[in-house]
């Protein structure tokens, strides 16, 4: 006979009343799960087919109790192919229907970092130009990307220009370190490259305004042994890291934070860790 009920437990009582047996003598499969449904809506009954195996011999009532469960299982397959979110039942050892297995291709695609050793380079950098020239139409600024190249192993080179460049760098270079951060994070999560941004001459401007101020500091370390910068952010901090390294390859050049300013120590007190 077929049962509805508002859970398993009624539906198996009920049915032991009408087969006039006890609810252990009953075999069942279920045909349909119940859903709580949200604020009244979309609920559900359960639906099983039930008889009384009470009379037939223990191997055959074993048999049938196995086929019950297979159906049972496959019941249950087919609310999770349909993303169901049953809360009261623990539905255990449901193996996922194939269409639901992500494979490897789009795992790594969507949501890994790529191998370096087995990516292709160009296509990476082609990804990124349609992306970036989606970005740069979508603003009000006129600025085109002008040239995008690999600038070493480890970076991406970005180099931006128009009639609204200045606007684009802003006061203070405010909208530079904006847009900088936006494509680090953007870049360097799906591709684990760094970026190397410039917009117009800014970037080379601050290199060569960085290098006169980095030859001040070597001269003070050479005479003192240590010293350290002022506070910088974003590429300079790196251009900065690079020079000093270079300079002083048998001391302490490293990068240290107070509060939210990031500025380099220089000193013979600890040894570089390559």
């Amino acid at each position: 006979m077929r049962v509805e009920a508002k859970d398993l437990e009624e539906a198996l009582i009920e049915a032991s009343k009408s087969l006039d047996c006890s609810v252990v003598d009953l075999e069942y499969t279920i045909v349909q799960l119940p859903k709580k449904g949200f604020l009244g809506f979309g609920c559900r009954n359960i639906i099983i087919e039930v008889e009384n195996k009470k009379k037939q011999v223990k191997k055959h009532s074993k048999n049938n109790f196995q086929i019950s469960k297979i159906r049972e299982k496959n019941s249950c397959e087919k609310v999770e192919e349909k993303k169901e979110n049953i809360k009261n039942d623990k539905i255990e050892n449901v193996k996922p229907k194939e269409s639901y297995v992500v494979k490897e291709d789009k795992i790594f695609d969507s949501f890994h970092r790529e191998s370096k050793d087995t990516r292709n380079i160009q296509n990476i950098l082609d990804e990124i130009k349609i992306q970036l020239e989606k970005l740069l139409n979508s603003t009000c600024f006129d600025i085109s990307l002008k040239e995008l190249k690999m600038y070493n192993e480890e970076s991406v080179f970005i180099h931006l220009d128009g009639e609204d460049a200045a606007l684009l760098i802003g006061k203070e270079a405010h909208r530079y370190k904006a847009i900088s951060y936006l494509l680090h994070s953007w870049i360097n999560t799906r591709y684990n490259l760094l970026v190397r941004l410039e917009i117009s001459h800014f970037l080379e401007d601050q290199i060569q305004g960085m290098q006169g101020y980095l030859q001040s500091i070597v001269e003070k370390i050479k005479i003192y042994g240590s010293g350290q910068t002022k506070p910088l952010d974003g590429v300079l901090i790196k251009i900065a890291l690079e020079r000093l390294r270079s300079e002083f390859p048998h001391k302490y050049v490293g990068i240290k934070q107070n509060n939210d300013q990031r500025f380099i120590v220089i000193n013979d007190f600890l040894k570089k860790d390559e």
